[in-house]
């Protein structure tokens, strides 16, 4: 098995290296980086380490996809100083609103899932062993409320707990975030909001009444605005008064803000969730869960699960289960787990068998279905087909017996627990059921399916990665003449570690005397970067080249670039590609140097400098 420190170094490297990592994070089995340049990273080089089972890009994260093994490498990142802290990141471009939604829900719930899932087993364990525990506990004791304590705690302080993830997403004060959710919580308050009597604050404007606990929207909907509320106040407070007056009217404007306008919209939007959840289960439950059952692998793939999470935990807090998401699932999780078993037993290839076992008992047992859908079921498609087609059944059986899910944990077989229903009665036996039909089925299907060769050299590609280019026509010796005028320099005196390494190609760096890029040879624009500043090249014969002017240059936006072509244009040696403005960079304070790379100088057998040229094989 690969040393995660090597890992985390070359993972590092092919992502541009630390100066181009605003921070990182990681969930359950990916790396999730926040980059300057996102145009730097190096698909095939990161899928190459062996470790990494496959690349995601998600709205402003770069998500390097590792398994089980994932916090170990994350260390490592840390230890080799890379920020894992949400700081401000460089210039983005304009994003879907649904996916920045999304990517905030993520980045406030994922951290949580630890205490959720521990708390909400704590609450199976004590009504799974009932109200007797070897004589020492009952309902009534003190040993049973101190245990019924600990696994109510993270779902009833939940606003305290997203207020502090969501600060930190937004990188603002956590602790005056979890003040302003904790207000919500305080008994008086709750005692106060929960009687028949109208209250107002100042007298003149109503409080609406409700409870908070449990909830999520509110504390979400009042972190962000005092993220806004933070930035107002720091303008206009003087730095002689900062340390006890902005926070003084940081609290003072957001809290009553939260509480008669914030809090009471984000109730509201969670009832409306769960009136159109009720609705669509209740038009016709077996085929809003086939539909959910089949879909789901791909709705985890794009993040759009995230959709789903408030509204579950809303479900288990009242009326005390959840009926859609928990069961698609326990679904959708086990059919990966016998469809990548059924590979494994298939295939004769051993390194697909040492990646698909591993996997599948992965997603078994902890429900953790990454490894197994980037690394075999998506990658071979058929195990995906019949992982869909397994789920899509036990999505029908869920709904036709109504399985509903009592505690949030991630759905698998060593958590099937979180089935049992308080009061008895046959909810686990039908989760039981639909497992092992699930397991058997994908199983099956999956050994029916997917070819006894797959997982071959010729069959591999890497996931989430571009249909593979036709193979290089390089013959004999190719000469390619510089495409800018200037001082020619080896790669390793660029200031910028991802070119200096050599990870995304052999070539050199060109410090520019004219603002002009030439075709090299004759060929095609596959990609030109909307801020202007990088090219992707390839030739009528197949050679890759990046041109990347000067260094962080993805922040000018645009500005000094004037493009003469656009992406998918041919051209013939000599045409002008691009003109660049050499002192508006300089001014700006950006390095010049810009590199020159093959990035498939493998393919096309190696490269060499001589001079202002580049000679391909030969």
């Amino acid at each position: 098995m690969a040393d995660n420190k090597q890992i985390a170094q070359q993972v590092l490297a092919a992502v541009g290296g630390k100066e181009n990592v605003v921070s990182v994070t990681h969930c359950m089995t990916r790396l999730r980086f926040v980059l300057k340049d996102q145009t730097v990273p190096a698909k095939n080089g990161i899928t190459r380490v062996k470790g990494v089972i496959g690349v995601n890009q998600q709205g402003d994260q770069y998500q390097v996809i590792i398994g089980n093994s994932v916090a170990n490498v994350y260390k490592e990142l840390v230890a080799l100083g890379v920020s894992n802290e949400g700081a401000a990141a460089g210039p983005k471009k304009k994003e879907n609103p649904v996916t920045v939604a999304l990517d905030f829900i993520a980045g406030c719930m994922t951290p949580l899932f630890t205490a959720i899932i521990a708390g909400g087993l704590i609450k199976v364990l004590l009504v799974v062993f009932g109200p007797t525990l070897l004589g020492v506990m009952s309902s009534t004791g003190d040993t049973y409320i101190l245990m019924n304590a600990l696994g109510d705690a993270p779902f009833y302080f939940l606003p305290v707990l997203v207020a502090i993830t969501a600060a930190k997403k937004l990188n603002c004060n956590a602790f005056l975030a979890a003040t302003v959710s904790a207000m919500l919580l305080y008994p008086d308050l709750i005692t106060l909001l929960g009687g028949d009597t109208p209250t107002y604050l100042f007298g003149v404007i109503p409080v609406m009444h409700g409870s908070y606990s449990s909830s999520i929207i509110p504390a979400m909907l009042a972190t962000i605005l005092l993220k806004y509320v933070e930035i107002l106040v720091d303008k206009f407070t003087p730095d002689w008064s900062k340390n006890f007056l902005k926070p003084l009217l940081i609290l003072l404007i957001t809290a009553p803000i939260t509480l008669c306008l914030l809090a009471p919209l984000g109730l509201m939007i969670g009832n409306v969730l769960q009136v159109v959840i009720n609705a669509v289960y209740g038009f016709a439950p077996w085929l809003a869960m086939l539909i959910l059952g089949a879909a789901m692998p791909f709705l985890v793939m794009t993040g759009m699960h995230w959709a789903f999470v408030p509204a579950c935990l809303l479900s288990l807090a009242s009326p005390g289960y959840e009926m859609m998401m928990l069961p698609a699932m326990l679904c959708s999780n086990t059919a990966q787990a016998g469809a990548t078993l059924g590979v494994a037993f298939k295939v004769k290839d051993k390194e697909m068998r040492q990646m698909a076992f591993p996997a599948g008992i992965s997603a078994l047992l902890a429900g953790v279905t990454e490894p197994a859908m980037y690394g075999v079921t998506l990658r071979l498609r058929k195990p995906m087909i019949a992982a869909c087609i397994a789920g899509a059944v036990g999505g029908v059986l869920a709904g036709i017996f109504q399985l509903a899910g009592y505690a949030f944990a991630t759905p698998c077989l060593t958590a099937l627990v979180q089935f049992i229903a308080p009061d008895g009665g046959s909810n686990f036996l039908f989760a039981c059921v639909i497992f092992a039909v699930v397991l058997v089925l994908s199983f099956v299907l999956s050994f029916i399916m997917t070819p006894a060769a797959a997982g071959t050299e010729e069959e591999e590609a890497p996931v989430m990665e571009p249909a593979p280019a036709a193979a290089p026509q390089v013959e004999g010796r190719m000469e390619i003449e510089a495409p800018i005028r200037g001082q020619v320099i080896p790669l390793s005196e660029v200031k910028d570690q991802t070119f200096a390494s050599g990870v995304l190609g052999e070539g050199y760096a060109i410090v520019p005397s004219e603002g002009k890029v030439y075709a090299p040879f004759d060929g095609k624009c596959e990609n030109l970067i909307d801020s202007l500043h990088a090219m992707g090249l390839v030739s009528d014969n197949g050679v890759e080249m990046l041109i990347h002017v000067g260094l962080e240059t993805v922040a000018l936006k645009g500005a000094p670039f004037t493009p003469h072509i656009k992406t998918g244009d041919s051209f013939k040696k000599g045409d002008l590609l691009l003109e660049f403005d050499i002192d508006a960079i300089k001014a700006a304070g950006y390095e010049t140097q810009t590199p020159v790379i093959v990035t498939n100088a493998e393919d096309v057998g190696g490269v060499t400098v001589e001079g202002t040229k580049l000679i391909i094989g030969g």
